[in-house]
């Protein structure tokens, strides 16, 4: 909401990516639906309510990868300087407005799927079902894990837990390279996918990374707590 306020007091627009977050990955149908519990602004506007973006952008969730589509939805007083520019344009009122879509956008198939998609999501309660199991998960891996020397925290929201791994509890060092990549390794070969952040941060890359299926159940979210718990035990020196 601090954002949100700044934003709306210099004039500046607040963009989300919902890329990840969006669709019923946080247990909402958008992340920050998910995030939205506030305190007011300093001028004591309201802001507790769902924090509203000019701008989002989306994609992943949008089909649930079943054809590639992305989109970027934007406000109506945005969208109304894109479908009329005529104030400032050179060019003739009907033609002023923002060209940025030709061959590929708005494929009608892949639309098609988005549209079938998202009903699925909406029908079946999805974004509700990440919230309930995501919360099972991150339990009991906190309860199976918690204590391990090598995990320094454990967190999530929705089906989106990060498990943080360091050489020791105190320093919070992150567990150096070969060590951490051990762990996906070890749980590929168990039949379970488990991601880590790579090298988006070099040198910390450290972080177990789970988004498994909205439509994970109990018995699956077992088996991970399981995997992961005996990768621990095998990471190397």
């Amino acid at each position: 909401s601090g954002v949100r306020y700044l934003c709306d007091k210099y004039g500046a627009l607040l963009i989300f990516d919902e890329v990840v977050s969006g669709y019923g990955r946080l247990g909402k149908m958008f992340g920050h639906q998910a995030m939205s519990t506030f305190e007011s602004s300093p001028d004591k506007e309201d802001y507790t309510k769902i924090i509203k973006p000019d701008i989002i952008t989306m994609a992943k969730g949008l089909t649930s990868g079943y054809l590639p589509l992305g989109a970027c939805a934007v406000s109506d007083k945005i969208f109304s300087h894109f479908y009329n520019d005529s104030e400032s344009s050179v060019l003739p009122s009907r033609l002023a407005h923002l060209r940025q879509v030709h061959t590929y956008g708005g494929h009608p198939v892949a639309c098609a799927v988005g549209l079938k998609n998202i009903e699925i999501i909406e029908s079946e309660n999805l974004p509700q079902r990440a919230h309930d199991m995501g919360s099972y998960l991150n339990n009991s891996l906190i309860k199976t894990i918690g204590d391990h020397p090598l995990v320094g925290d454990i967190r999530s929201k929705g089906l989106l837990i990060g498990i943080e791994l360091v050489e020791d509890k105190i320093s919070k060092t992150p567990l150096a390279e070969h060590r951490s990549a051990s762990i996906p390794a070890f749980c590929a070969k168990h039949n379970t996918i488990v991601g880590r952040n790579g090298t988006t941060i070099p040198t910390l890359a450290n972080v177990l990374i789970l988004a498994p299926p909205l439509v994970i159940n109990q018995q699956e979210c077992d088996q991970i707590v399981h995997v992961i718990s005996q990768a621990l035990q095998h990471v190397p020196e």
